[in-house]
């Protein structure tokens, strides 16, 4: 479905669910962050939460389409949002505000179509390495995630990875009961007990009934971690803060990649 159509929906969400469920609760913090590296020549960079969707300026819609690519990587079927703005007060649920785990935005998703392409976010470069020195690929550490007032009677939402070609390699899912729930932490090594590392392209959908009709969901505190190969060309470079300790380096990947 479009985005129009998403925030058509979220209306239909008040008026449909009536109370507030005690949903999922959230699971011990996971936070990345700072890694530490001791190769000098192979650093790991890591897109953090404090790094993400905050720092896109909005419009008084509350609601725009995120740039392309975004910090390397290219989000289709995604809107980011304000879930506070006065603009959508209208359209989301009081009990959907917490969206936005690090306020103030957040990602919205949902299939292109009803039965359309899962939203997706991918590597935006075609090439084996960009001109910064960062492998095309990521590992996907961890997100915060939730339906937007899951109907009945509930709603499976799927996470898929991919490496190369069409057939996913590497899939999760959980399933959240009808009404209002807090987002998820998906720890995705701890809860799939594998690491999903080496991927070019992860989606995301959640459908609900018998015919498994999509439904909207939003993410934040997006943390995928992306490789260097010790080499870069161009003022990306200039990008990436890093600092010493303890004898290792640390690197951040930082806005505008």
């Amino acid at each position: 479905m479009t985005l129009l159509a998403v925030l058509g929906l979220c209306a239909f969400h008040l008026a449909a669910v009536a109370q507030k469920s005690p949903g999922l609760s959230l699971t011990q913090r996971f936070d990345v962050g700072w890694l530490s590296i001791s190769n000098p020549n192979l650093s790991t960079w890591t897109l953090t939460p404090k790094s993400q969707f905050d720092d896109l300026s909005l419009p008084k819609t509350g609601l725009t389409s995120l740039p392309k690519p975004y910090h390397n990587l290219t989000f289709i079927s995604y809107s980011v949002f304000d879930p506070h703005s006065p603009s959508l007060a209208h359209l989301i649920s009081p009990y959907d505000l917490n969206c936005a785990v690090s306020a103030p935005n957040a990602l919205l998703g949902s299939r292109t179509s009803e039965n359309g392409t899962a939203a997706s976010f991918e590597i935006a470069s075609d090439t084996p390495v960009d001109k910064s020195g960062l492998w095309q690929s990521f590992t996907l550490h961890s997100l915060k995630v939730k339906p937007m007032a899951a109907p009945e009677p509930g709603t499976n939402l799927v996470i898929r990875g991919y490496r190369n070609g069409t057939e996913y390699d590497v899939a999760w899912n959980v399933w959240f009961p009808s009404g209002y729930h807090e987002p998820l932490e998906v720890r995705i090594q701890e809860f799939s007990e594998m690491k999903w590392e080496t991927l070019r392209k992860v989606e995301i959908f959640a459908d609900f009934g018998y015919d498994r009709l999509d439904w909207e969901f939003c993410i934040d505190d997006l943390v995928v971690e992306f490789t260097r190969t010790g080499k870069s060309d161009g003022e990306d470079a200039d990008l990436i803060q890093s600092t010493k300790d303890g004898g290792k380096e640390q690197v951040v990947l930082q806005n505008g990649v």
